[in-house]
């Protein structure tokens, strides 16, 4: 549905009058470039240490990679990973990290628990490996709950998918959502083990972690639930959280992507990635450590403030249309609208779809809700991205805005 879409647009847009031209809201990409030090660094190491970019890396990733890593992870959420063992850096950005995990721990036949709407890539990699998606409705306001969880369950399952900032929905779990589902698994994984079966893990996955500006959760690895006698469980030994610096540093293209998780699962998706891809760029690895310094910080938090802010400006253009639910995310800088209200009056015009309204009627183009949950309900939703700048932003709510009200007459 992405890939491919801006040079697709490029090439319509060059044939076009400007106010005919497409705005492309649709790819979940910032406008703002990444800073120029992470360039001018990795020239340096280019200029000094070639030798090191032309030969073999370690299929882990470089050790001082892995140590930035660990270091970013413990100033970001207060744990403390082994940069030898519990760390792993992927090519392919943050799916070549999934894509690892579920080869480390998926059999044919095995379930997969994924709350909808959500990223529409984990259900056609879990059917990859020969495994199945159990989808489960979760809201924006609410997520996964406790009791949905319990229900989606089973014997069969092996992974379950949470994460902080989801796309499309921007829903960031509090610690206390986090730890009433941690004491589902403490339960359920506490009743496997006394039968010998192999436990429920979960896939932590937040490659938004960088665009939460409110109080941050603990992150699902340093939960501990409680079982009913009071015996402590951690959720570290089940959790592989995964993420990458192509959201927060605007490194899309470096395709970098890296889990922490415990050390025979790490190992194993390491085994799995030397089979598979072998180890991740180096260009990219050497860019990564530079994004992760300590220096780059307030720029990772300066670039979710300014996309924030950009946020706000569509938010306000789309919210003086009372007619269009619209539900200020809780962090991120996805928008996921419903036009329910318009999809009669644009389906007797010939569209199915809002995306197709949008993209025809008002120039814009978004991704529809259908790519990131199933029913026909999601077929009058949209995502938008409001990664572009204000000014973008703006024209193309005063765009939807117009095509709304000619709609309505």
């Amino acid at each position: 549905m992405t890939h491919g879409t801006a040079a697709k647009l490029l090439a319509m847009n060059s044939t076009l009058a400007p106010e005919d031209q497409v705005i492309d809201l649709s790819i979940g990409a910032l406008d703002t470039p990444a800073d120029p030090r992470i360039d001018r660094g990795v020239i340096d190491f280019i200029r000094t240490r070639p030798e090191v970019l032309h030969a073999f890396a370690p299929v882990k990733g470089f050790p001082f990679l892995r140590e930035s890593v660990a270091a970013r992870v413990n100033r970001l959420h207060d744990i403390s990973y082994d940069p030898e063992n519990e760390i792993l850096v992927t090519p392919g950005g943050v799916k070549g990290s999934v894509s690892v995990v579920f080869h480390a721990l998926l059999d044919p036949g095995d379930e997969v628990v994924v709350p909808v709407p959500n990223w529409p890539h984990y259900s056609d990699m879990v059917l990859l490996h020969e495994a199945v998606p159990t989808t489960v409705r979760a809201t924006a306001e609410n997520g996964l709950t406790a009791p949905a969880l319990e229900q989606a369950l089973n014997d069969r399952t092996k992974i379950v998918v949470l994460g902080d900032c989801i796309n499309p929905t921007g829903k960031i779990y509090s610690t206390q959502e986090l730890s009433a589902l941690a004491q589902v698994l403490a339960r359920h994984n506490q009743r496997r083990e006394s039968d010998g079966v192999s436990p429920v893990y979960v896939l932590f996955d937040c490659p938004y972690e960088a665009h939460v500006l409110g109080e941050r959760a603990r992150t699902f690895a340093a939960i501990e639930a409680t079982l009913p006698d009071g015996t402590p469980v951690p959720m570290r030994p089940w959790t592989l959280t995964v993420t990458g610096p192509g959201k927060t540093y605007g490194m899309h293209g470096d395709r970098i992507g890296y889990l922490c998780g415990p050390p025979d699962i790490v190992e194993a998706a390491a085994r799995a990635q030397v089979n598979l891809t072998s180890f991740a760029s180096t260009y990219g690895q050497v860019a990564t450590h530079l994004a992760l310094q300590p220096d780059m910080d307030d720029v990772a938090t300066e670039r979710a403030r300014s996309a924030r802010a950009n946020l706000e400006v569509m938010l306000r253009e789309l919210e003086s249309v009372p007619a269009l639910r619209v539900r200020p995310p809780d962090g991120g800088y996805f928008l996921f609208v419903d036009l329910s209200h318009y999809a009669h009056a644009y389906q007797q015009h010939g569209y199915v779809t809002a995306d197709q309204f949008l993209l025809e009627e008002a120039r814009v183009a978004t991704i529809c809700g259908n790519h990131f949950a199933q029913g026909e309900e999601f077929d009058h939703y949209v995502r938008i991205n409001c990664g572009r700048t204000g000014s973008i932003l703006s024209h193309a709510g005063t765009r939807i805005r117009g095509a709304l009200s000619r709609l309505e007459s």
